[in-house]
């Protein structure tokens, strides 16, 4: 209702001054100064017009883990606003209930792993990833105080979460890197989880486990040793990134890019402004230890790309490890499952480098 009183005043307006025409014949100089305040009040009533409204967007998020957080910087520092975007992030766990929730119309993208598009797609779907900020796949090895080179991991036991995971993936590729086979040289141990994990080792039942943040932390408090440090030792692996509907992206390709341009630079504030990427990490992973925050700060900053871009690598390994589990994957082309036009677009034109000055 607030739009038709400027519409009412130029009526107003314009009618007053027919009438001032009619009444004088010698006013043919006002009808100059008409069109003039007819161009000034429509300028006046486009300003006053309303903003449109922000695009409302459901956003999936697949962990409560430190890869969300360019989900949540943004969120916490008005940058959705900033580019007109009315953002709800879920908490929705696991990458297959990602994939439900976008192939159910629940949400319109996921913030999660590349397997939520390239699952379904390996079964007619059609889900794609249009970017990923996680690129690397990155553990720490730590041993028993006696174990000083990895040489001596002959003959030990190594635990992971569970045989298959992306813990044992890890391993067994950096492991290779110094001449050592699962089985031949070393075993692995299915745990459960990272404080099972640590359990084990402190009572002697491993020799070693392959864990990441924030349980390194306590690892390193119990005195230890970090054999080999996930700030050195990782693998190109596309991770964490956004993944939507391609009808979703082909109708609203404007809102996807709003979305990455709020992705890309809510990473740059988690580079620039790491007081205010702690602040967000404590608040959606509810955690106040300072240490533990630090540690999951620079864990995230070291395997996240500025680009969003995976390299060809990386999307071949992302396909590779969910063919352990689906054998459809392994004959896939990885390009198959991702559309990275629009970061692509956004590298190219300057936009991401601009951000860093």
């Amino acid at each position: 209702m607030a739009s038709a009183h400027p519409r009412r005043a130029l009526s107003l307006l314009i009618c007053a001054l027919l009438l001032a025409a009619c009444a004088s014949p010698a006013a043919a100089p006002a009808a100059t100064g008409a069109t003039g305040g007819a161009t000034v009040s429509a300028s006046a009533s486009a300003a006053s017009a309303p903003t449109p409204a922000p695009t409302r967007l459901r956003v999936a998020y697949v962990t409560v883990a430190s890869n969300i957080l360019p989900m949540w910087l943004a969120q916490d520092a008005g940058i959705f606003d900033k580019y007109g975007l009315d953002v709800e992030l879920l908490y929705v766990a696991g990458a297959a209930k990602v994939s439900e929730a976008l192939l159910g119309g629940d949400v319109e993208v996921g913030a999660t792993v590349p397997a939520s598009a390239i699952g379904p797609d390996l079964e007619g779907a059609e889900l794609v990833m249009v970017a990923a900020w996680a690129n690397k796949m990155a553990f720490s090895l730590f041993v028993q105080p006696a174990i000083q080179s990895v040489e001596q991991l002959r003959d030990k036991r190594l635990s992971v979460t569970r045989r298959g995971s992306a813990s044992e993936i890890w391993a067994g590729a950096i492991l290779d890197r110094f001449g050592l086979e699962p089985e031949r040289d070393y075993h692995f141990v299915a745990a459960g989880g990272q404080p099972e994990q640590l359990a084990a080792l402190q009572a002697g039942g491993t020799d070693g486990a392959i864990i990441g943040p924030p349980t390194n932390v306590r690892a390193r408090q119990m005195g230890l040793r970090e054999l080999l440090s996930y700030q050195e030792y990782f693998l190109p692996m596309a991770d964490v990134g956004l993944v939507t509907s391609r009808r979703y992206l082909r109708e609203h390709p404007d809102v996807i890019e709003r979305l990455l341009r709020a992705a890309a630079e809510a990473i740059a504030l988690e580079f620039q402004q790491p007081e205010r990427a702690l602040a967000s990490l404590a608040k959606w992973t509810e955690t106040n230890d300072r240490e533990l925050l630090e540690e999951t700060l620079r864990f995230q900053d070291s395997r996240t790309d500025r680009t969003m871009t995976p390299a060809p690598v990386g999307m071949r390994a992302a396909v590779d490890e969910l063919a352990r589990s689906n054998p459809k994957a392994a004959t896939a082309n990885p390009a198959d499952f991702f559309d990275l036009t629009l970061i692509q677009r956004l590298n190219d034109s300057g936009f991401i480098q601009g951000l860093y000055p």
